[in-house]
């Protein structure tokens, strides 16, 4: 929930709430931009393995100065803009700790991944010590009253498949390279439409392989996440920037 309006000046958003508009409406472009013929096969209906790619990757919009200057201003001057020395603030402050909280999501995959395919629903099990376990081998150790698998959201919805969000990104953030590395960068209009017809309108209507092909002209990579969450150093070995 966004803050709220208060009597001496309306809602502001912080960087995050902002990130978490645009992800949200790269869902939304995934609905109203399709041109599949079938509604199951329409907008976030594709494999759960790609379904929040397109919106992560609209996260990356708002880490960069020319996006956020067209818009994001003091509210009392909007001459104001964020100032470049900030977003290289959040900026660090954000990759820090990535590769921490990926640590942590991969837990959480396993973790997911363990309890709906691995225990047979026909047996009592107690799911706490083998929840744990993943944990503290994985991300950090967990304390013996800890009880995440009770209070876990995603474990019903997105059973068995909260792995996604971290192999989405994968495939995010190497599609984002794509405006990353344009002369015009996120503005660039000729890659957007391309992002428009290859990702947004065919849904599930064909493989999603072959639309990320499409878009990238190159199946995805690894690299640019390994980049992003700091496994892996920029060198000659890659051509990402």
């Amino acid at each position: 929930m966004f803050p709220p309006p208060q009597p001496d000046r309306p809602s502001l958003l912080k960087h995050s709430d902002v990130e978490t508009i645009f992800h949200e409406f790269g869902h939304i472009m995934h609905h109203i931009l399709t041109r599949a013929k079938y509604s199951r096969f329409a907008g976030t209906s594709v494999p759960r393995d790609f379904v929040e790619a397109p919106s992560q990757m609209l996260e990356h919009w708002v880490w960069d100065k020319k996006v956020l200057d067209s818009f994001a201003a003091h509210y009392t001057d909007p001459s104001q803009k964020i100032p470049t020395h900030i977003l290289e603030q959040l900026r660090h402050a954000k990759y820090a700790t990535e590769a921490t909280r990926y640590r942590r999501q991969l837990a959480f995959g396993m973790m997911d991944l363990m309890l709906h395919t691995t225990i047979s629903e026909t047996n009592k099990h107690q799911t706490i010590p083998l929840a744990n376990k993943i944990l503290s081998e994985v991300f950090l150790p967990v304390p013996e009253n800890t009880a995440l698998p009770a209070y876990f959201g995603h474990l019903t919805g997105y059973d068995a498949g909260y792995y996604s969000y971290a192999w989405a990104d994968v495939i995010a953030t190497d599609m984002a390279t794509k405006f990353e590395e344009s002369p015009e960068g996120f503005f660039d209009t000729k890659l957007g439409w391309q992002l428009r017809t290859e990702i947004y309108e065919p849904g599930d209507s064909r493989d999603v392989n072959i639309s990320i092909i499409r878009f990238l002209g190159r199946p995805y990579r690894l690299e640019p996440f390994l980049k992003k969450i700091g496994a892996l150093k920029p060198d000659k070995n890659t051509n990402s920037k």
